[in-house]
């Protein structure tokens, strides 16, 4: 699972060579790994696997990923509507873009089945990235 979403990533970042992928990828993991109010070790090392694609590719610096991570998690953990809507707002502009939508979503489904189960509230994220997206919730 976590290769897959890290070979996602890496492909798609070579791909989609610009920063607003890669901080719609970022807020969306973070809203799918926050969503049930626990973010799990499962989940961190998901994160962990996929943001080693962003080093390998030498695009950007990892740590910079994990400081646009951080940021829309802490927002969210902080106020959970504020933090919600600036993470919905940089998954938007990418909605014009069917193939980096459906690149940010397959690792955000990698990142939410990481501890083994989809739960209901992720499920729910997914479905609202999807809409936000303007993807086919079949992708």
């Amino acid at each position: 699972m976590f290769q897959t979403a890290r070979e996602t990533l890496r492909k798609s970042l070579t791909r989609f060579r610009n920063r607003q992928f890669l901080d719609a990828t970022m807020a969306a993991t973070a809203l799918v790994a926050t969503a049930d109010g626990e973010v799990t070790f499962s989940e961190l090392n998901a994160l962990d696997s996929v943001l080693d694609s962003v080093q390998d590719l030498q695009i950007y610096d990892p740590h910079v990923a994990v400081d646009i991570y951080r940021d829309f998690a802490d927002g969210i953990d902080r106020d959970a509507e504020a933090g919600k809507a600036a993470a919905i707002a940089a998954i938007r502009k990418i909605a014009g873009d069917a193939d980096a939508a459906e690149h940010v979503l397959r690792v955000a489904v990698a990142i939410s089945k990481a501890d083994g189960d989809l739960s209901q509230v992720e499920a729910e994220v997914i479905t609202e990235l999807c809409d936000v997206t303007e993807t086919d919730r079949a992708f």
